[in-house]
C-alpha cells in the first residue's frame, strides 16, 4: 500500500528543501516530488503547485470573501450574497489549486453560516450549495460535523427539488475518496431519508439518490487500510434493493435511468442472498430486456454484464441465468463489441464466472460459439493485459471440466497466443499457465514454496 502525506506536510518539505539546499521554489518542488515518489508516497491527493501559497493567486477570491463576510454579518439582501457567491464559484472552477486556496481562506465555515442564517431564502441556499460543490470537489476534507448536520437538516426540510438535488450532489462529493466522511454521513442515518425519497422522487432526483447510495459503498480512500464499504452495501441492499428493482421495472424503457439502476444494483450485490432477491424480483428478464433494448449503449451493456457476473455468485442464480438463454446473449454481445476492450473484458469476466465449476453452463457457451468469440477478441487485443487475462480465465473455466472443448480452442490457435502472453504479461503468468495446463499443453509451473522434508520430531516423541 502506498504511503500518504497531508498537503501541509508536503508544503513543509518543499520549504525545508528551499531553506536547506538554497533551491528556488520550482527546483524545490521538483526535488520534493522525486524524493517522495522514490519513497512510495502517493501524491494523487496533493496539490504540488505551490502557487496555492501565493497571496496574489486570486485577488478576486480574496475580495469576494471579505465582502461576503461583511454582508453576512449585516444580514444583507440575498442578491448581494448570491453575487459574491457567483464570484467564488467562478474562481473555484479555475482549478483545484483555487479550490484549495479558497479552503485556506475559511470559505467553508462562512458557507455554513450562510446556510444557517438564510435558510428561508431558496435562491441563496441554492447558490450556497452550488458553491460548496465547486469548493469541495476533490477536497472533501473540509467537511465537519456542522456540514453533516446541514446535509441531514436540508434532506429533512426541503420541499424544493432543485435544492434537494444540490444537497445530494454535495453529499456525493463529500463521500468520494474520503472513508471517514462516508462513515460519518452513514452513521447520521442518511439511509432512512434516502429510502423515503427513493419511493417518491421524480426521475431526475432519483439519479442523484442512486449516486449517493453508490458513493456510500466506495472503497477509494488510500489513507485507510480497511473501510466499511461491504457493511454499508449490506445494509443499503437489505433496505433498498427491492425498491430499486421496482424502479427498474418502472423505468425500463428510459435509457439514462436503466443505466444508473443497473450500476447501483451491481454495486449492492455483495452477498448471495441479495442475488436471490434480485432474481425473485424479476431481475433476469429485466436485465435481458435492457441488453436487447439498448444494444448500442456500451454502459448499459457493461453494467448488465456486471449484474450477471455478480448474480453468478449464487449457484442457483448461475444455473437460471443460462436456462434463461443468456449464454447466447453474452456471446453475441462479445462478438458485437469485440473491438471495445472494456466491454469485451466485462463479457469475458461474465463467461468465466458463469462457467466456473459448471460443465452444463460451459456446454451452453460452447454450443453458442464462445471459443471463436473468445479467441477473436484475444487476437484483436494482443497488447491488452486485461483482455488476455480474462480470456485465460474464461478458457480455463470452460475446459477444466469439459476437456472435449480443448480441440476446438487449440484449432483456433489459442496455444500460440497464450504462450506469447507468458513473455508479454509476466504479472499474469499464473493465469496464462492455468489455461495452458487445462488445455493439455506443456507448461512448467514454478514451485512457490518447498519444505525441507524429513520427520517432524516433537518433545513428546522424544519422550516416547
Amino acid at each position: 500500500m502506498d504511503l500518504v502525506i497531508t498537503q501541509d506536510c508536503y508544503e513543509e518539505i518543499v520549504h525545508q528543501n528551499m531553506s536547506d539546499f538554497e533551491l528556488s521554489q520550482e527546483e524545490a518542488i521538483k526535488e520534493t516530488i522525486e524524493q517522495l515518489k522514490s519513497q512510495g508516497v502517493d501524491l494523487s491527493n496533493i496539490i504540488t503547485d505551490m502557487a496555492t501559497n501565493n497571496e496574489d493567486l486570486s485577488p478576486e477570491l480574496q475580495e469576494a470573501l471579505i465582502s461576503l463576510k461583511c454582508l453576512v454579518q449585516k444580514h444583507a439582501e440575498p442578491s448581494y450574497i448570491t453575487g459574491q457567491l457567483d464570484i467564488i464559484q467562478a474562481e473555484c472552477k479555475k482549478g483545484l489549486q483555487y479550490q484549495v486556496y479558497a479552503g485556506k481562506l475559511d470559505t467553508y465555515p462562512l458557507l455554513m453560516e450562510i446556510l444557517q442564517n438564510y435558510e428561508s431564502d431558496n435562491v441563496v441556499i441554492n447558490s450556497c450549495f452550488t458553491t460548496l460543490i465547486k469548493l469541495m470537489d476533490k477536497q472533501p476534507d473540509l467537511l465537519d460535523d456542522v456540514g453533516i448536520q446541514m446535509i441531514i437538516k436540508y434532506l429533512d426540510k426541503s420541499g424544493n427539488q432543485d435544492i434537494m438535488s444540490l444537497v445530494l450532489k454535495w453529499t456525493k462529493v463529500c463521500c468520494i475518496m474520503h472513508e471517514q466522511n462516508r462513515q460519518s454521513i452513514f452513521n447520521a442515518e442518511i439511509l432512512g431519508r434516502l429510502k423515503t425519497r427513493l419511493n417518491e422522487a421524480n426521475a431526475n432526483l432519483l439519479r442523484d439518490i442512486l449516486a449517493v447510495l453508490r458513493a456510500l459503498v466506495l472503497d477509494d480512500d488510500v489513507r485507510v487500510d480497511f473501510g466499511k464499504a461491504h457493511e454499508h452495501a449490506r445494509v443499503i441492499a437489505s433496505d433498498t434493493l427491492c425498491a430499486i428493482m421496482r424502479l427498474l421495472e418502472k423505468f425500463k424503457t428510459e435509457e439514462l435511468f436503466v443505466m444508473d439502476l443497473l450500476l447501483t444494483i451491481s454495486t449492492l450485490l455483495v452477498r448471495t442472498e441479495f442475488c436471490k432477491k434480485v432474481e425473485d424480483a424479476g431481475g433476469l428478464p429485466l436485465v435481458k430486456y435492457a441488453m436487447e433494448q439498448f444494444p448500442a449503449n456500451e454502459k448499459i451493456i457493461r453494467y448488465s454484464l456486471k449484474v450477471l457476473k455478480a448474480l453468478a455468485g449464487n449457484d442457483e442464480c448461475k444455473a437460471h441465468i443460462i436456462q434463461f438463454g443468456f449464454s447466447l446473449t453474452i456471446v453475441e454481445c462479445l462478438e458485437r463489441n469485440n473491438k471495445n476492450a472494456s466491454t469485451a473484458t466485462f463479457a469475458l469476466a461474465c463467461i468465466a464466472a458463469l462457467t466456473l465449476r459448471c460443465p452444463e453452463n460451459s456446454k451452453a457457451f460452447y454450443d453458442h460459439g464462445a471459443p471463436n468469440a473468445i479467441v477473436d477478441v484475444m487476437k484483436l487485443h494482443r497488447d491488452n493485459e486485461a483482455v488476455q487475462k480474462h480470456s485465460s480465465w474464461a478458457i480455463r473455466n470452460m475446459v477444466s471440466r469439459s476437456r472435449y472443448q480443448n480441440e476446438k480452442f487449440l484449432s483456433l490457435g489459442v496455444e500460440e497466443i497464450l504462450k506469447a502472453n507468458l513473455k508479454t504479461f509476466p504479472k499474469s503468468e499464473y493465469d496464462t499457465k492455468a489455461a495452458l495446463r487445462d488445455l493439455g499443453c506443456d507448461v512448467n509451473f514454478k514451485e512457490e514454496w518447498t519444505g525441507k522434508g524429513g520427520k517432524i520430531t516433537t518433545q513428546n516423541n522424544k519422550a516416547k
